[in-house]
């Protein structure tokens, strides 16, 4: 069994490693152990025998049908999972300013200033941010359609798991493979949002509210006018509403 996550930042991705993960019993790869995602570097470190049976990663893949072929080939499953375009923004915002300490806490500098990095240290309604979300965000909403409407990968929404973390979770695994219910079980509870924050410092600052809904109390009328103006069309097909 091997499990390929491949979706946006902050859709839920860990999340749902975590839950994936214990539901089969999978070892994670992480960092330097994951391939790149380019799909000729990819098929390269799978060819290396880079990817163990009994494992489980994800990576923020944009779609492509090579990449799609080379996973099916190994063989492996891809999941995708998507999450409310308003929160997931939100949720980029706050980790980006929560991993900038973790980052400056231990020296670590980047040697290259990535679109994102500008909006560190702004309030959520400066125009710095505001700029960033009319013209760098899109991007992970249209690779989240992308796999959403691909047909090559299994569909999670982390809305569903929050409304009904057993009931969504044996539906994807339904589509995955055979899982035991009790293992399923065991998955919601090892996988609490305060239980994976306790598993390390770095993975506490990827989880930080953990709710659907955050949005409503943290953007305004101007984030609101961007999303209806720039990704009404992108958000509708991603199955949300527009607000």
């Amino acid at each position: 069994m091997r499990i390929v996550i491949t979706s946006p930042p902050k859709m839920g991705n860990k999340w749902l490693k975590c839950l994936l993960g214990s539901v089969y019993g999978l070892d994670w790869l992480l960092g330097d152990d994951t391939p790149e995602t380019n799909p000729a570097r990819f098929e390269a470190w799978v060819a290396g025998g880079n990817f163990a049976d009994n494992t489980i990663f994800h990576q923020h893949c944009r779609y492509t049908s090579k990449l799609c072929d080379v996973v099916e080939a190994i063989p492996a499953h891809l999941v995708t999972i998507v999450r409310d375009p308003y929160d997931s923004f939100v949720s980029m915002y706050y980790w980006l300013q929560t991993r900038s300490s973790y980052d400056k806490e231990r020296g670590k500098v980047r040697s290259q200033v990535r679109p994102k990095d500008q909006i560190i240290d702004k309030p959520i309604d400066d125009p710095t941010v505001l700029d960033f979300l009319a013209t760098t965000y899109g991007e992970n909403l249209r690779r989240a359609n992308d796999w959403v409407h691909s047909g090559r990968a299994v569909v999670a929404r982390y809305e569903s798991l929050h409304a009904d973390q057993f009931g969504e979770l044996t539906r994807i695994a339904g589509e995955v493979a055979p899982a035991n219910p009790t293992a399923i079980e065991a998955a919601t509870e090892a996988c609490s949002a305060d239980k994976m924050r306790a598993m390390s410092k770095k993975m506490a600052t990827h989880i930080r509210s953990a709710t659907v809904g955050d949005s409503k109390q943290r953007l305004g009328e101007p984030h609101y006018e961007i999303f209806r103006r720039q990704y009404a069309d992108l958000v509708r097909s991603l199955g949300y509403e527009v607000r």
